[in-house]
């Protein structure tokens, strides 16, 4: 009896280590079987990091998710319905999308959903200040400290990773979620919030976009407080993700805030 179930053994290993391995890692082999590699975009354009719509698409964002794509050998196809950043999360953490690069910040809570790659992007966060508010509630203390305990309205955009950062940096503001940041800035310039809070990319533009802001605002940049964005991928997606890192590392580490700039005064000529 022993040599018969030894035997069998045997002939069990021997047929398990027969099989060729050729399927390779499964999240690849997937996408791979697939033919297409399904990338999670936020609905609203956000140049330069991603803008327009099917072959005249482009952005930064964009060419991140190509070059992942030529590294697969399959072709992207982007999906632009989610209406929030935290939808694009939601999107990547049930299948939706094999991943998604859409400008997105690494939180607390989505980091609970899903995998995020190393930040291909560090934005320090800032806010735009109304000024007739931090004349009225400085008292002779220094701005960021004002800023630091501020108790007035701060508005974010809704869902967002600002709308996370907001509650967990001002413990005694008073939130005010909102969908538009066009409106977000035009309450702070009108003084019917304190101030607006994203990140310091997007608080420079301002000063570009809407020159007259500066005569009723003030932008300040908070230097301890970083924004990493980076690409998601699903929780079990552990090589997808080693690919995702490796690109990131070694072609789409060097962008700072300066060549945002440059980039996005460059593509608001055209």
């Amino acid at each position: 009896m022993k040599k018969i179930i030894t035997l069998l053994l045997l002939l069990c290993s021997s047929i398990v280590y027969a099989q060729p391995s050729t399927v390779g890692p499964v999240d690849i082999a997937v996408i791979k079987k697939r033919n297409v590699l399904v990338v999670a975009m936020n609905k609203k354009d956000s140049p330069p990091f991603f803008s327009g719509e099917g072959d005249k698409i482009s952005g930064i964002d964009v060419e991140l998710a190509r070059r992942i794509g030529e590294v697969l050998g399959v072709p992207v196809q982007f999906r632009r319905d989610a209406e929030s950043f935290s939808e694009v999360v939601e999107q990547v953490k049930t299948g939706g999308a094999d991943l998604a690069v859409s400008k997105l910040s690494i939180t607390g809570p989505r980091l609970l959903a899903v995998r995020f790659s190393v930040p291909y992007i560090k934005l320090k966060q800032a806010m735009i200040v109304n000024r007739m508010w931090l004349s009225q509630n400085s008292k002779n203390r220094e701005t960021y400290e004002v800023l630091r305990n501020i108790s007035g309205r701060v508005a974010f955009i809704r869902n967002s990773s600002y709308d996370t950062f907001a509650r967990a940096n001002f413990p005694r503001a008073i939130y005010v979620p909102e969908e538009s940041w066009d409106k977000i800035i035009n309450d702070v310039m009108s003084g019917r919030i304190a101030a607006g809070y994203r990140d310091e990319f997007e608080i420079k533009k301002i000063s570009f976009e809407k020159p007259d802001a500066t005569l009723s605002t003030k932008t300040v940049t908070i230097s301890d407080s970083v924004d990493n964005i980076a690409v998601a991928v699903p929780y079990n997606s552990s090589q997808l993700l080693s690919v995702v890192d490796y690109i990131i590392t070694n072609e789409f580490s060097n962008i700072d805030t300066k060549k945002l700039m440059d980039r996005y005064k460059a593509e608001s000529k055209k």
